[in-house]
């Protein structure tokens, strides 16, 4: 994991440019979708990921299909619990796959070639900004979640939980030490900004796992 100083005037023109959403309130009713926690290890994704396609289609994830790339265990589980999710009704047990996955209220789709299945009205969803979290979208390219970590940690100066040895060093892999160092920025200067060029969820499932606790 890589950090990264930037001079303040560079800071401010980025900021600019990846946070410009921001929430107040959250209402009931609106569209949900499901997707998978970063911080979980391969082996629950995959299980989770073997789980839903025994009842939604997920030939998309497969190899040439349209949403095979980027080719990552948490792409593959989100898309494939997300169809899970809205064929079941969007019941929040439909969003569980013990513990691993998320509620989010945007569209997890990146690549308009790949199209998360769309959402309906979920579960009664909860009213306070501060009941909500920011993770990156499953489809979002490496360089693009390199570039967040490096300024996101470049502003919060302290990511030491995602550098080698900290409590959220693993799953070693970009999304999730991107997805903590968003987390950590909404929750603090960003002010509960989850836009980051278009890339960021918010969600209403918390996106801790095992050791590896977010704010």
């Amino acid at each position: 994991m890589a950090k990264l100083a930037l001079p303040s005037p560079v800071i401010s023109l980025l900021l600019l440019f990846f946070f410009s959403g921001e929430i107040s309130m959250l209402v009931n009713g609106q569209k949900t979708w499901c997707v998978a926690k970063p911080a979980a290890p391969q082996h629950a994704l995959q299980s989770a990921l073997d789980y839903a396609c025994n009842y939604a289609d997920c030939s998309p994830t497969k190899k040439g299909g349209s949403c095979y790339d980027p080719d990552r265990p948490v792409h593959h589980a989100s898309f494939a619990m997300n169809a899970y999710y809205q064929k079941m009704g969007r019941n929040q047990w439909n969003c569980h796959f013990n513990n691993t996955s998320l509620i989010s209220l945007a569209d997890p789709s990146y690549n308009p070639c790949c199209q998360f299945v769309s959402g309906g009205s979920g579960p009664p969803l909860p009213q306070e900004k501060e009941d909500t979290w920011c993770v990156p979208k499953p489809g979002t390219p490496d360089s693009a979640l390199q570039n967040i970590i490096n300024l996101t940690c470049g502003i919060l100066k302290e990511c030491s939980e995602i550098q080698e040895h900290g409590s959220c060093y693993f799953p070693n892999t970009l999304i999730h030490h991107a997805s903590f160092a968003m987390n950590l920025y909404y929750k603090t200067d960003g002010r509960y900004n989850c836009d980051f060029n278009g890339v960021g969820l918010i969600v209403v499932t918390n996106p801790s796992f095992g050791d590896c606790i977010y704010v």
